[in-house]
Parts: C-alpha cells; structure tokens; sequence
C-alpha cells in the first residue's frame, strides 16, 4: 500500500528499487520456508535412513538453505531495529498499525522507518551484484 502513496511533491513514497528489496527478501523467506509451520512436518519422514553427513555434498548452498543464507545475511546488514521492521510488514505481512504496536513506537512512525529500512535493503541487495544469489 506504501508504494501506491504519494509525497507531498508528488512523487512516490517507496521507489521501485525499494519495492523491488521488499519483494525480493519476502520471496527468499517463502522460498527459505522461515515462516511459522501451520502443518505437520514431514521432511523426516520423506528422508528417514539418510544422512546429510554421508552424502558427502560440501559444495554452495542451494534451495531453502540459500534462500535461508540471503535472508540472515540481509537482515543481519539492516540491524535489530530496522530488521525487525522489514521482517515483520515484508515477511510476516503484517500491517505498519500492528507493527508498531508490538514494537512500541507512536503512531505513524513506522512508514518512516521501513522506508529508511527499505532503502538499506536495496543498497545491500546493489552490494550483492547482478545475481545476488539468486536461482533464476
């Protein structure tokens, strides 16, 4: 919703890059399946009888556990407050009202600060290059 609002010199209050660092960790969380588990886990069950430590397989991350490595790393590089802010409207999809409350700010504080969030956000994803990491 902060993408479609407009500053008063009427230009946009959240920049397509920002939009984009946004979209970006959000699809790395869901691909890292950090989210909180609503059924039952059969990763165990599908894979009894084999070890990761046999399979000899030491080469890069890749799957879940990239997407896993890229999201530590990108809210490890916007620190406790702003991390905690861009995971919680970005990630968990929960509204600026709600995070603010938990989070204890006053009112209509928390824009700002997932903007400045979102702005740390595309310079770390500008850091990683091109590629970044990604699979596609």
């Amino acid at each position: 919703m902060l993408a479609r609002r407009r500053r008063s010199d009427g230009s946009p209050f959240l920049d397509e890059a920002m939009v984009s660092a946004a979209t970006r960790l959000a699809e790395d969380f869901e691909l890292a399946q950090m989210g909180p588990q609503t059924t039952q886990n059969w990763d165990r069950f599908l894979t009894s009888g084999t070890s990761p430590a046999v399979s000899g397989d030491t080469g890069p991350l890749r799957g879940g556990a990239a997407a896993r490595a890229r999201v530590a790393a990108a809210l490890r590089d916007l620190g406790p407050g702003l991390g905690d802010v861009a995971l919680r409207c970005c990630c968990y999809q929960q509204g600026l009202e709600t995070a603010e409350k938990k989070m204890g700010w006053s009112a209509r504080s928390g824009k700002i600060v997932l903007r400045i969030a979102l702005q740390r956000l595309r310079l770390h994803y500008d850091q990683q290059g091109p590629e970044g990491g990604l699979i596609g």
